[in-house]
């Protein structure tokens, strides 16, 4: 039997009009389709959690990370549904990837720590290990060395400059040599530069374009949440988030990452500011979930890579703790910044 919620996406995108709503959406129809999808790009041949692009042939480093985030971000727990030896296979041919100094390959526009960050949940959900130290810490582990290098990131291009900092500062954060010395370097610089009217980083800065600092902030919120520091201007945020949402629920395109950026940010910020503008808050979730469900067919049918598809699943992932009444699944869901099982630094992590 097809679920009630599925039968009123595939309507709409029929040409019966748009799902109500209000009506509930099973996801665990999403997660079904998600994981059956994940497995047509499996590598033939392959070690256990060897995927690739699609239309390659060989396994790609990010797509084997991706999938083992995808199940994680879907509400399963790899430590106890996969046998010993799947994980170590998969968790090996993640680690084959790895280079001289500790990095692994960069995809596309990525940069070497945002790889290092993918690698990190990665192993974390399979509980693994990194093959050897992670050398790029180095050009920030220090506390007097965290200004200087904050200073380099292209503020007004944040959306991908932040990268750098989720992949490397904010998992550095949570490694077991990191102290609280610097820790608190770290928010002392972001606080200070945060711009008080609007809560987007950096305070005297023009961005590049409308959702740069959307982008930057939603790499940058995770170390503030991880360590129970508390965002300075969430109620701005809020305001500034709903402000860049269209007519139509989106914020730039269904499935892109930046949906993912955004309910997040209001998944957050809502949860600092409780009683701040909430009607306004669930009612853009419910906008863009109307939109998201209404073209989830079509999504899967475009055969997006694996990135994408984690991307997308988040943002279910959100609307689920947004509007948990409105998106049922036996499996709780997360996404990639809020679950602390993708940021286990100090577990995953090779010292000397």
């Amino acid at each position: 039997m097809i679920p009630r919620g599925v039968l009123a996406v595939l309507a709409a995108v029929a040409g019966g009009g748009p799902a109500a709503a209000d009506d509930p959406f099973d996801l665990s129809a999403v997660r079904r389709e998600a994981l059956a999808y994940a497995e047509t790009l499996r590598a033939p041949g392959a070690p256990q959690g060897a995927y690739r692009l699609p239309g390659e042939k060989e396994p790609s480093l990010y797509a084997s990370c991706d999938v083992a985030i995808l199940r994680t971000v879907m509400g399963e727990d790899l430590q106890k549904t996969l046998p010993p030896e799947s994980r170590r296979e998969w968790i090996d041919h993640i680690n084959s990837f790895a280079q001289a100094d500790g990095t692994y390959p960069r995809f596309r526009h990525h940069s070497f720590e945002h790889a290092n960050g993918m690698v990190v949940g990665a192993l974390g959900a399979l509980g693994g290990r990194q093959k050897r130290p992670v050398r790029l810490y180095e050009a920030f582990d220090e506390p007097g060395e965290v200004g200087p290098w904050l200073e380099k990131i292209d503020w007004k291009r944040q959306w991908s400059g932040s990268h750098l900092f989720w992949g490397g500062m904010h998992c550095f954060s949570m490694s077991c040599r990191c102290t609280p010395e610097w820790r608190e370097a770290v928010f002392r610089w972001l606080d200070g530069n945060l711009d008080p009217q609007t809560g987007w980083w950096r305070r005297g800065v023009v961005h590049a374009g409308p959702f740069e600092a959307l982008g930057g902030g939603a790499h940058i919120w995770p170390v503030y949440q991880h360590h129970g520091r508390r965002f300075p201007h969430p109620e701005r945020v809020i305001d500034g988030i709903l402000a860049l949402q269209k007519p139509d629920g989106r914020w730039l395109d269904y499935g892109n990452y930046m949906e993912l950026d955004a309910l997040y940010g209001l998944a957050y910020m809502g949860s600092l500011v409780p009683s701040y503008r909430r009607a306004d808050l669930l009612e853009a979730a419910r906008r863009h979930g109307r939109g998201l469900r209404e073209r989830w067919p079509a999504f899967l049918a475009r055969k997006p890579d694996l990135h994408v598809l984690l991307g997308a699943a988040g943002a279910f992932g959100l609307l689920q703790q947004l509007l948990p009444e409105a998106y049922a699944d036996g499996a709780r869901w997360t996404d990639i910044f809020s679950d602390l099982r993708l940021y286990r630094t100090a577990a995953v992590e090779v010292t000397d």
